[in-house]
């Protein structure tokens, strides 16, 4: 027998069948081959074909194909199967039953433009790097020299000494100088050492705990060990995370593409099962609780694997501090613990813990009118309360070294606060007021799924560029909207047009969206905490934002008091009065009560016709889920029966009135689609375009002011707020 070689598919002889004329399409295979005495083996998921050298192909035979790639053209077939499954789901979200209008046609088509777009890309990146395709030599760690650019850090490397691998990363990706909670971090997590760290949110808390991981894994000699282990609450959290960190160690994912792993809900488990069995895979994994301990309890084996890890990391940490959470991750530590302790000659894992928030008292109702403090000793500080019960929950290797990166601010001081007051059936209206006067990229934030979903259909009809993302949607279409979100942004920044993103907390904890200029608070959060995190979302890094709170009269008498309280520095505190008024300490938003009153008659109308749809598509989803019951318990449903249900009838009754009939809902759309034609003009002027204050002829022709208003200079919220601090600041002078 002669000498057998490895070799792929396309560098076989193989023979062709020849199919009988009898057979029309031989049960749909065309141009089928064969090939016999070959060996097949899958390594690392990648399929290798062991053969003789007489049935390899020379080089010239090789390169050339005289049939095409059908797995190629089955996964393309595959992916817009998906594709369209995806698309239809989110139909279910936005779309309405009947036809829409011409315009909001053209809108649609602009959205599906932009996501082809990404799609592409996605494609491309797909074909670049095959999910299977996995270099030969994984245990190779270190980077070749050849790839690495001339950064030079000196931010970096005067405070810590980094590899060449994270070095060249950083310098990538841009990061040239240390943030203040990486500064006091990073140098003591390298020794070792336990650590709980605050930093204000957008503060480089990643990179914090990041860097000590991979440069343990960069060091390590063992390279089929797991070197560390990050939770988080969330998914999109995570997925975050995982990127992240890909992108320092970009060189490094050339050699082993799954050496950072993201192990989450909402995709596949098994899937998640065979790269964990890679050579190489998963030396960095990025969790959620939930899967990961799905994945432990299955198979001993990778209980056994991550108890062996040299770092445990909690991201946004304050969680724990929350009854009833993370019940999942105390399962977890408890699983892992117990196989370290049965292991000789090793000791505790280091303890990482991260979070922009650390207070008892911030976990507080703000319903709840009580003002007493948590039961702290004089002489303990918040973090040292904190970490108290921490303890209770974590087992800790030593003491842990507390980090306060900002001590006195509990909100980022980049970050500008403005309150909008108004009548609770109006926060619809001035979010529309507050969007189409300062454009750009907005992210709203509501406390329920109904109001996302009502407030996304309700600026879809008004024409603006909106998305949403919520806990009922699954994880591959919150991931597909915020992609979409920010490749509209990206479009409509440079078209001075807004681009909203509509989202319940799901997104308040730890993402990173791009470019986000302003937060607004639909509702008042339920809990100081979640405020902080929400806010957080603007002002990433070294760059400013806004945060706008809409607030009715009976909330700013309690639960924004209550807030603002909560979130004042101790030194406010130690000079208020027992009266003090603390919903006024955030500034009012500046209102243009013209413009307001232009939009008023329009957003009542888009207002209506959400109602409407979001009414009639639950309708429908009622009715046919109690068929669906009835069909599956073999009973027949009548109409009379439902109507005798007290709760059911209610429910029907409301979702009744709020919808319309096609005569009303096409009279509206259609006066709706006339309002949105009539530009919308500074102190109502309609005439005398040359004259008064500001020559408007010459502003239109010159394409300058605002791209909305006619007769508006262009503005910005953070500048407007900025104003307003300075003249306030002059006039107590």
């Amino acid at each position: 027998m002669g000498k057998r070689v490895v070799a792929t598919d396309k560098e076989l002889k193989w023979k062709k069948v020849d199919i009988p004329d009898t057979l029309d399409d031989f049960g749909g295979f065309y141009g089928l081959e064969e090939i016999d005495g070959v060996d097949v083996k899958v390594v690392n998921g990648q399929v290798q074909f062991i053969a003789s050298e007489a049935q390899v192909k020379e080089e010239e035979e090789s390169s050339e194909s005289d049939f095409p790639d059908f797995d190629a053209m089955e996964q393309e077939d595959d992916g817009d199967v998906e594709e369209a499954e995806e698309e239809e789901e989110e139909e279910e979200d936005v779309a309405e039953a009947d036809e829409p209008e011409v315009k909001q046609k053209q809108e649609q088509a602009r959205v599906e433009q932009v996501d082809k777009g990404v799609d592409s890309e996605k494609h491309e990146d797909e074909k670049e790097t095959p999910e299977d395709d996995l270099a030969t030599n994984v245990f190779d760690i270190d980077v070749d020299l050849s790839d690495v650019g001339s950064g030079e850090l000196p931010g970096w490397t005067d405070t810590v000494d980094l590899s060449m691998t994270t070095i060249n990363g950083l310098s990538n990706l841009g990061f040239t100088e240390m943030t203040p909670i990486q500064k006091l971090s990073i140098p003591a997590a390298l020794e070792g050492k336990d650590i709980m760290g605050k930093a204000s949110t957008g503060s480089g808390k990643t990179l914090a705990y990041g860097i000590p991981i991979i440069e343990k894994m960069i060091k390590s000699k063992d390279n089929l060990r797991t070197n560390g282990i990050i939770f988080t609450p969330t998914r999109e959290l995570a997925q975050q995370v995982t990127k992240h960190l890909q992108n320092v160690c970009s060189m490094l994912l050339k050699k082993s593409p799954y050496m950072i792993l993201s192990l989450t809900g909402g995709l596949s488990i098994q899937k998640q099962e065979r790269l964990l069995k890679y050579d190489g895979s998963a030396r960095i994994v990025v969790a959620t609780p939930g899967r990961f301990l799905e994945l432990i309890e299955k198979n001993e084996e990778l209980m056994k694997r991550f108890a062996k890890i040299d770092v445990l990391v909690l991201d946004e940490a304050d969680r724990l501090l929350q009854d009833g959470h993370f019940d999942e991750f105390e399962k977890i530590l408890k699983h892992l613990g117990r196989i370290r302790k049965s292991l000789k000659n090793m000791e505790y894992w280091q303890t990482l813990i991260y979070s922009a928030t650390f207070s008892t008292d911030l976990f507080d109702k703000l319903a709840n009118s009580s003002w007493k403090k948590k039961n702290n000793s004089k002489d303990e500080s918040e973090m040292e309360s904190v970490l108290k019960h921490l303890m209770t929950k974590i087992n800790f290797k030593s003491k842990p070294m507390m980090i306060d990166a900002n001590p006195e601010d509990k909100i980022s001081a980049q970050i500008k606060e403005s309150l909008i007051e108004c009548a609770p059936l109006e926060r619809d209206l001035y979010c529309y007021y507050f969007v189409t006067l300062y454009p750009g990229t907005t992210l709203i934030f509501c406390n329920s799924i109904e109001s996302v979903k009502k407030l996304n259909a309700y600026l879809i009809n008004l024409g603006i560029n909106s998305f949403q993302i919520h806990s009922s949607m699954t994880q591959k279409n919150r991931l597909k909207n915020l992609e979409k979100f920010e490749a509209m942004a990206s479009k409509n920044n440079h078209l001075g047009k807004p681009t909203v993103l509509i989202a319940s907390d799901v997104a308040a904890r730890g993402l990173d969206i791009k470019g986000i200029k302003h937060v607004v608070h639909y509702h008042l959060p339920h809990s100081a905490d979640t405020y902080i995190h929400r806010s957080g979302r603007t002002a990433r890094g070294d760059n400013e934002g806004v945060a706008v709170m809409i607030c009715s009269p009976q909330e700013a008498m309690g639960p924004l008091r209550k807030l603002r309280r909560l979130l004042a520095s101790k030194e406010q505190i130690s000079k208020s009065t027992k009266n003090k008024k603390w919903q006024q300490t955030v500034p009012l938003l500046p209102i243009e009560i013209d413009i307001l009153q232009q939009l008023r008659e329009r957003s009542s109308l888009a207002n209506d016709i959400a109602e409407h749809e979001l009414a009639s598509r639950s309708l429908r989803k009622d009715s046919n889920w109690l068929k669906q019951a009835a069909d599956e318990l073999g009973i027949d449903m009548d109409s009379d029966e439902e109507d005798k249900d007290i709760i059911l009838a209610k429910n029907k009754n409301k979702k009744m009135n709020k919808t319309l009939d096609k005569n009303e809902l096409k009279s509206m759309k259609a006066e709706l689609t006339h309002l949105l034609k009539i530009p919308i003009r500074k102190d109502m002027r309609r005439s005398y375009l040359t004259g008064g204050l500001v020559n408007l002829a010459d502003s239109l022709v010159k394409k300058r002011g605002h791209h909305n208003i006619i007769g508006h200079e262009k503005t910005d919220a953070l500048n407007v707020l900025k104003k307003g601090k300075s003249n306030k600041k002059q006039k107590t002078k």
